[in-house]
C-alpha cells in the first residue's frame, strides 16, 4: 500500500562510527524518496562516552542536524534524535548527552553486560554465545533499560536475532521468554514510551518462522494489546541509499497490529500521525 505521511525515525549520518554519509546527503535522500519526516539519531555508547569523546561527537551531530533542520525547513521535518547505547548504565554521562536538547532519544542495547564487543562480533562457535545462553540476559538488561526510562522509543526489541547462525536460530524458540517479553511490553505501554518497528537487513527464520522486521509482528500485536498507544517505525540506515527502505511495509505490519497513527517526535513529545 502506498501512504502519503512516510517517517523514518532511525537514520545514522557520518557522525556514526559505522555510517558513511553526511546530514545532507541524508536529508537530500530523504526528500528525494518522498519522506514526509525523518529523525537523524546518531550512536552515542554510554559505556564509552568519554572514553571515545563521543560527549564531543554528539554536541556536531545536535548541530549539524539542527541546521539541516533550517535547511529543509518547507521540504522535510528533520527531528534532531541520539540512539543511547546502554543508557541506564551511567546517569551522569546520559545527562550530558542530553544538554543537547535532542528531539527524540532512542534507547538500545547492543552489547550485554560481561562482553566487551556488540552483537555482530561475537564467536557463534563459542557455548556460551548460543542464543539461549544470550537472549535470556539481553532481555533482562532490556528490562532495565525500559525500566529506567529517559528515552522516547526502544530500538530493535530483538536486535541479536540478526547476528546468530540460521542453524542456531532453526529450533529457538523466541517464546519460551513470554514472560520477560511481556514484562518488557507493558513497562513502555503503562509508562507511554513507544515501541520501534526497525526495518534494517534481510529477513531471517527463527523457529521455521520468518522475521521480516524487528520486532516481529505477534511481537507488536501484544504491545498493543497491552496498552501499547506509541509506534515508531525507522530504517536503521547507515548510508543515505538507505533512508526509508521498506518503511510502507512496517506501516503495514502497524495497522495489522491495529495501529492507526505512527509517533513523530518533536522536542521530546510524541505526535500521533495517521497512516494514511
Amino acid at each position: 500500500m502506498s501512504y502519503k505521511n512516510l517517517m523514518d525515525m532511525h537514520v545514522h549520518s557520518d557522525n556514526s562510527h559505522d555510517a558513511h554519509h553526511s546530514v545532507t546527503l541524508v536529508c537530500e535522500k530523504a526528500v528525494a524518496k518522498g519522506l514526509r519526516a525523518i529523525a537523524v539519531t546518531d550512536h552515542c555508547n554510554i559505556i564509552d562516552y568519554y572514553k571515545d569523546k563521543q560527549n564531543i561527537i554528539c554536541r556536531q551531530a545536535a548541530f549539524e542536524v539542527k541546521k539541516a533542520a533550517d535547511v529543509f525547513n518547507g521540504q522535510l521535518i528533520v527531528s534532531s534524535g541520539i540512539e543511547l547505547g546502554s543508557p541506564a548504565r551511567d546517569d551522569e554521562a546520559v545527562r550530558d548527552v542530553l544538554k543537547n536538547k535532542f528531539d527524540f532519544v532512542v534507547a538500545a542495547v547492543h552489547r550485554i553486560k560481561g562482553k566487551k564487543k556488540s552483537f555482530g562480533h561475537y564467536d557463534f562457535n563459542r557455548e556460551a554465545n548460543r542464543p539461549e545462553c544470550l537472549i535470556p540476559r539481553y532481555l533482562d538488561e532490556i528490562l532495565e533499560t525500559v525500566e529506567w526510562n529517559q528515552f522516547d522509543s526502544l530500538a530493535h526489541l530483538t536486535y541479536p536475532l540478526r547476528y546468530f547462525p540460521p542453524e542456531l536460530l532453526a529450533d529457538f524458540d523466541l517464546w519460551q521468554y513470554r514472560d520477560k517479553i511481556e514484562a518488557i511490553l507493558k513497562t513502555l505501554a503503562q509508562n507511554g514510551k513507544a515501541l520501534e518497528i526497525n526495518t534494517k537487513g534481510e529477513p531471517f527464520v527463527v523457529n521455521g518462522q520468518t522475521h521480516s522486521f524487528q520486532p516481529e509482528l505477534e511481537i507488536v500485536k501484544l504491545f498493543r494489546e497491552l496498552g501499547g498507544e506509541h509506534i515508531t517505525v525507522g530504517s536503521d540506515a547507515h548510508s543515505a541509499h538507505d533512508v526509508g527502505n521498506r518503511i510502507a511495509e512496517a506501516y503495514d505490519m502497524a495497522v495489522e497490529a491495529g495501529f492507526k497513527y505512527v509517533t513523530l517526535y518533536q522536542h521530546r513529545t510524541p505526535l500521533p500521525i495517521k497512516i494514511v
